[in-house]
């Protein structure tokens, strides 16, 4: 009788050793929430989870993600994108180790001012709701010390949910589709020159750049229309696209890029004076007939553009 009980406290004590070596082996198991599969010059590498992070401010997505093998590379990339999946640069930096004393970190970046002419973002998908992102990727990116130096990227990342910040600008920019062309403004920029003309800067991630030149600020101009001829010098739009060798630095230097030259005529119409976290903001339409050598290339009706005012 006291045999049978031994036996049956025996089996009682396995049988929960078990069961909580299970669940230890349960808890212990790593919940994948955040991923990344890169594939780098034909080498394979997995992150997860807290080294893949990232924010949407300003209706656009920064995203980071890093990995270390302290034998090998230790290295982060970083995507700008718009938060509909539309590239705004990537940025790669590494270490090769183990590490010297005069060793720096090699950054590697897309090309200044047309980064969809090397990199694609696809299968994008965003949440704004939960922050949930994911997103195929493929490209190269170049060393900024040495143009002709690059790395072969590709692969995917998901995040459950990236954090929201307060936008506390003004959200200004340029954007159009249609069959003929898309445009998407990655950077965007304002000047008034002494003699108070400006220059309202925009630069699409396909490698155009449109400028709207004023004679004044355009918070004073009354809404309507602007238009122009091939031949005004003022209040009209430039109409260039980056050509010739790639540059990719952190300068971006727009005299460096070699720039092709259209012929444009149309209209300029402002449509909205706003203030938006206490800036002046003008929102209107861009209408333009560009043309190379005389020959019609392009007819844009309605690109949206939103700009600055320097009047306090």
């Amino acid at each position: 009788m006291k045999l049978l009980n031994f036996f049956k406290i025996f089996t009682l004590l396995a049988f929960v050793l078990l069961v909580s070596c299970s669940e230890d082996e349960t808890v212990k198991e790593e919940i994948i929430e955040n991923q990344l599969n890169i594939n780098i010059d034909g080498v394979e590498y997995k992150s997860t989870n807290a080294q893949i992070g990232g924010n949407e401010n300003c209706d656009k997505l920064f995203i980071n993600a890093s990995y270390i093998d302290k034998n090998k590379i230790d290295f982060t990339i970083k995507f700008d994108i718009s938060k509909d999946g539309k590239l705004l640069k990537v940025w790669y930096e590494e270490y090769v180790l183990p590490l010297t004393s005069i060793h720096l970190k090699s950054i590697f970046l897309t090309p200044n001012f047309r980064p969809l002419s090397t990199f694609n973002i696809s299968n994008f998908s965003y949440n704004g709701a939960t922050g949930y992102v994911e997103f195929n990727f493929n490209g190269k990116v170049f060393f900024e010390q040495n143009n002709n130096v690059e790395r072969n990227i590709s692969g995917t990342l998901k995040i459950k949910s990236l954090k929201t910040v307060n936008c506390t600008i003004s959200k200004t920019g340029l954007m159009f589709e249609s069959p003929q062309l898309s445009l998407f403004s990655f950077y965007n920029s304002r000047i008034q020159f002494l003699n108070l003309t400006q220059q309202h800067r925009f630069f699409s991630n396909n490698g155009y750049r449109i400028y709207i030149n004023t004679s004044g600020d355009l918070w004073n101009y009354p809404l309507g229309e602007i238009t122009f001829t091939e031949n005004d010098i003022i209040n009209n739009v430039e109409f260039k696209k980056a050509i010739g060798p790639i540059f990719a630095d952190q300068i971006q230097n727009v005299n460096q890029q070699q720039w092709k030259d259209y012929q444009t005529s149309g209209k300029i119409v402002l449509l909205n004076k706003t203030i938006e976290n206490n800036e002046k903001v003008i929102s209107g339409k861009l209408f333009l007939t560009v043309k190379d050598n005389n020959q019609i290339n392009y007819e844009l009706n309605g690109i949206d553009f939103k700009t600055g005012s320097f009047v306090n």
